[in-house]
This record gives structure tokens, sequence and C-alpha cells, in this order.
């Protein structure tokens, strides 16, 4: 879908422990972080990585999906570990869109989010 020009941008805030928890071994982490890196430079995802420093933030209690529409208002889904929900109250997405916000405030740029995917990828990558 994101190969398509068409397909929608999207923005990701990336928690730094995502990169850390090796899941599946080293090669596979090196090859799912450069996967990001070339998305990121193809410009049809932006990752913002939350970087351990900040401490708690929001968005650690789960996973936030934003979506905007050209011919709907806005909606949001959230989820838990056992519990999802779609949300299309205006005042509850404006809460979550100032929950996003606020995280993205506190991530990376997007020029130091993929310096670090890049050498994150590089390390997996060494024996």
């Amino acid at each position: 879908m994101l190969e398509d020009p068409v397909s929608p941008v999207v923005w990701v805030v990336l928690d730094e422990a995502v990169l850390r928890r090796v899941v599946g071994g080293p090669d596979i982490m090196a090859e799912q972080i450069k996967h990001l890196v070339r998305s990121v430079e193809r410009r049809r995802v932006r990752v913002h990585v939350m970087p351990f420093d900040v401490g708690s933030h929001q968005p650690l209690q789960g996973n936030l999906v934003l979506m905007e529409f050209e011919d709907q208002p806005p909606v949001a889904y959230s989820e838990g570990v056992h519990v999802g929900a779609l949300h299309d109250s205006p005042s509850v997405v404006r809460r979550l869109q100032g929950a996003y916000a606020l995280a993205l405030s506190d991530a990376l740029s997007l020029r130091k989010s993929l310096a670090m995917l890049k050498a994150t990828a590089k390390d997996y990558g060494r024996p």
C-alpha cells in the first residue's frame, strides 16, 4: 500500500524500546529497521523515535492510530493489551490528537530518528 503514490503518508512515534528489544534475532531486527529506513527515505513514512531519556509518556499505555480523511471527520483507534476501540466522538478524537501532538513534541526529529534507525540497524548487522 505504501508503494502506491496516492496512498497516505504514515507518521509514527516509535518508542526506542521497539528498536532495542530483539525479536526474531539480530539479522531480522537489522532487516526490519533497514526497511523502515527505506520507507522514510521514500517519504512515505515519517518515523520519530521517542528516546529512553524522555521517560514515561502517555503513548506507552497502548497503540494509537489517528486517521484523517478528505470527505469524513477524523477518527481514532486506540488499542491496549486486551481491548481496542474506534473513537468517532469529536471531543475524544481531539483529546487523542492532543496526546499524540505532545508525544511528537518529545520525540526526536525526523533527521535524528533516521540517524538512530541507521545506527541501530548497523549495530545489529555486526557479528
